[in-house]
């Protein structure tokens, strides 16, 4: 039986085997043999994975927006419909560091690719060039805030202003 954040969970991101498909960034990562040895432990850990999913499905359910599930690259976000790069095209075009560029999600608005929202670790001044070029390149915005994932990150997000006015950062409760 899902409860009522498992179901809007499901309504952000899908539902895989009829549980919420639940993106990396916010899966419970709950080591279930801590119910036993460490009860304390367990239930912390349980309620900082529902935060997270709390902070991301509230995020996303202000802006309308559906986790995508066809994405490759940051060539998404340019493209008039959702769909991967095709053999024609150059993945990964421009430059991308995975230290800002980690555990993206590729976001919907009215079924077109609107947002991409990444993890940063540490941004560089090599990574505010990366995200600049993507912005000049393609008319994009971007911001950058705490975020969902936790462990020291901080949330990149770029979107495209033609699909979505304004987009700030999730905030994930202390």
């Amino acid at each position: 039986m899902l409860d009522d954040l498992d179901r809007r969970g499901a309504a952000v991101f899908g539902y895989n085997q009829g549980e919420p498909d639940w993106s990396y960034e916010t899966h419970s990562h709950v080591n279930f043999h801590q119910r036993r040895t460490d009860r304390s432990a367990y239930d912390r850990e349980v309620a900082e994975a529902q935060a997270k999913q709390e902070a991301i499905v509230s995020w996303a359910e202000r802006h309308d927006l559906k986790a995508g599930s066809t994405s490759c690259c940051l060539l998404w976000l340019t493209r008039d419909r959702s769909r991967r790069c095709t053999s024609q095209d150059t993945c990964h075009s421009g430059p991308t560091s995975r230290s800002w560029f980690d555990h993206p999600i590729f976001w919907l608005k009215d079924g077109l690719p609107a947002v991409v929202t990444s993890v940063a670790w540490s941004p560089t001044e090599q990574d505010r060039s990366e995200i600049d070029w993507w912005i000049r390149a393609f008319s994009l915005r971007s911001d950058r805030g705490q975020g969902w994932y936790g462990c020291g990150s901080s949330q990149v997000l770029l979107w495209r202003p033609d699909r979505i006015r304004r987009v700030e950062p999730a905030w994930l409760e202390d």
